[in-house]
């Protein structure tokens, strides 16, 4: 479903040029969930927006469903991957009502038969009729994000890119949208690519996880790996003992990769 080959991104010019990806390749299967993770600034969400089209200073090759995208996406592409972002109260309009937020893409994109759509999206994500007309600030954390999740599944998407979507949550609200988001993929058959720093969240729904460092792939391995801490790059290994929580003697005995 999702091939990327050689992606390099860059900001800035001249001598202020920054390259974010470096010669990323992998490949999504139809229905797979795969994850990337890696530090704060590690490229992982940069590898996403290049995917979806916003950022647009990048070169190297990507295809969606065969589709060979360039810099300009044609609306097909809209209707075919959508993105849940990593703060639903920054990605929800905050004058909107759900019922607008819903209804836009649905405008923009020409479906008929709205109303009906808009419900089903509602009862998808576990929310009834009475949040139809609700505002973002009268929304919890968790509602939010279920809000963001049934606006990219409205247009019914085959392609679904999340870019942290939990980690503004409670730990419990976590568990309750993941288990969303496990749902909808098996119900729509959907294939998902999953950027997060926390590994436990990336175990609990990808198949397939990417380790990024500095804009590099370093390792690419199963979930099974992960649960049993079986990593083989040294990188890799130090992200699972900081994930287990702070540990002064294991940290000073970290090492740089460059």
């Amino acid at each position: 479903m999702i091939t990327v080959e050689n992606l390099n991104v860059m900001f800035g010019r001249g001598r202020n040029t920054v390259q974010a990806v470096r010669n990323a390749s992998f490949a999504v299967a139809e229905g797979e969930s795969f994850g990337l993770v890696g530090e704060s600034g590690s490229g992982k969400s940069t590898v996403l927006r290049a995917i979806a089209g916003l950022h647009t200073h990048w070169t190297g090759s990507i295809k969606v469903d065969g589709m060979a995208l360039t810099q300009k996406r044609p609306r097909a592409f809209r209707k075919l991957l959508q993105m849940v972002f990593q703060d639903p109260f920054g990605s929800l309009h905050p004058r909107h009502t759900v019922d607008f937020i819903l209804k836009e893409p649905l405008a923009i994109h020409r479906f008929d038969t709205v109303e009906p759509r808009i419900l089903k999206a509602l009862d998808e994500v576990g929310l009834g009729p009475e949040f139809r007309f609700r505002y973002p600030h009268q929304l919890s954390g968790g509602q939010r994000q279920r809000i963001a999740i049934a606006r990219a599944l409205i247009l019914e998407p085959r392609v679904v890119l999340l870019d942290e979507p939990t980690s503004a949550l409670d730990v419990s609200v976590q568990a309750e949208i993941l288990n969303l988001l496990d749902r909808l993929r098996r119900e729509h058959g959907l294939t998902y690519i999953m950027v997060s720093h926390n590994l436990a969240v990336v175990a609990h729904l990808c198949e397939r996880i990417a380790v990024m460092n500095r804009g590099v792939f370093v390792e690419e391995m199963t979930d099974e790996q992960l649960r049993t801490s079986t990593p083989i790059h040294g990188y890799t290994q130090q992200l699972l003992v900081a994930s287990k929580g702070y540990d002064r003697e294991a940290i000073d005995g970290f090492v740089e990769f460059t």
